[in-house]
């Protein structure tokens, strides 16, 4: 896929959402707060208007590229050096915004152990990640996989917002049902031979010694074919050559079919979080306010997944609604 297409907000709808925003914040919300007060949410003729027009990403494409929701907002300050040290306060409008859209699409949360159960993330390289597979990181890429692919509570969409991004760092997307696979891989992938363990933006110590519950990479979705990946944090359970090589041709399968994104400042990346794997190429970080910044929201919209994934305990993460209440794992 070489062509991104690019959605553009009408202006009407780009003016009452700017205006709707701007009064929340006036009013004290943040975009860990405005989900929790029913008087912050958006008007309904409004809503329903923005929902319509942000619809879903296409079933097959598995991605959709909005522009002009985040127009009416000044910039924030220059990129903060890690996540914990982003202002609420100096980036507040574009998280209200991005939190007030994502709601529009799914149930909107957070993890308990990841960004100290912030709902609205902030993704962005620090010292000291340059090559671990995290968002944090910036000299090695970012390789292919599915948003916290070890829980069976994991989010539907993806939505990243682009706050900066002077180097046109690109963001790299392959789809399940684009990918040239045959039908006996396929058939290999769906055994349940493999765990995904969380990643290393968790501070999850145990999850080497928790039971391993075998994994489907994947299944009949509502749409197709739906997959589940993250070889950086993969435990294979299973020696047979079959599939080891079915599942060295899907990711040989995604570097054929995969392409890059590239985001602008004010852009929305919407992408189907179980048709879609992600990732970033490689870049070098200047670590002097102007680096590579996005903002992170995930969101839960019931999509069909395999029964097995009833069994998981999802390492017990826990996940935390816009109000900063835990949600049970499984829920």
């Amino acid at each position: 896929m070489n062509d991104v297409k690019i959605h553009s907000l009408p202006a009407h709808l780009r003016v009452a959402f700017t205006e709707a925003v701007a009064d929340r914040v006036a009013a004290g919300a943040r975009g860990d707060t405005v989900l929790g007060r029913p008087e912050w949410q958006l008007p309904e003729r409004l809503a329903d208007q923005l929902r319509d027009w942000l619809g879903n990403p296409d079933p097959v494409d598995g991605f959709r590229v909005v522009r002009g929701l985040f127009d009416g907002f000044a910039q924030p300050g220059p990129t903060p050096a890690h996540w914990a040290e982003t202002d609420p306060d100096d980036s507040a409008a574009h998280d209200v915004a991005l939190a007030l859209a994502a709601r529009l699409l799914g149930r909107v949360f957070g993890w308990t152990d990841q960004q100290d159960g912030r709902v609205v993330h902030n993704i962005l390289p620090s010292r000291g990640y340059e090559q671990m597979q995290v968002g944090a990181s910036s000299t090695v890429p970012l390789t292919w996989h599915t948003e916290d692919g070890f829980h069976p509570e994991r989010a539907d969409l993806l939505l990243l917002a682009c706050i900066r991004n002077p180097d046109a760092i690109g963001t790299l997307l392959a789809g399940i049902q684009r990918a040239p696979l045959s039908p006996e891989a396929i058939e290999q992938l769906r055994r349940p031979l493999l765990v995904i363990e969380p990643d290393d933006s968790y501070e999850d110590e145990d999850a080497a010694h928790e039971e391993r519950i075998g994994m489907a990479t994947v299944w009949d979705g509502d749409h197709g074919l739906g997959v589940r990946y993250d070889p950086s944090y993969t435990v294979t359970l299973t020696d047979d050559p079959a599939f080891s090589a079915a599942y060295q041709q899907l990711g040989a399968a995604f570097e054929e079919c995969g392409f890059i994104v590239p985001l602008e400042p004010g852009d929305l990346l919407m992408v189907d979080n179980n048709a879609v794997v992600h990732g970033r190429i490689a870049f070098r970080a200047r670590y002097d306010g102007t680096d590579r910044w996005l903002k992170r929201v995930l969101v839960r919209a019931q999509g069909v997944r395999p029964t097995r994934e009833l069994l998981e305990h999802g390492y017990h993460q826990q996940q935390t609604d816009p109000e900063n209440q835990v949600v049970p794992a499984g829920v």
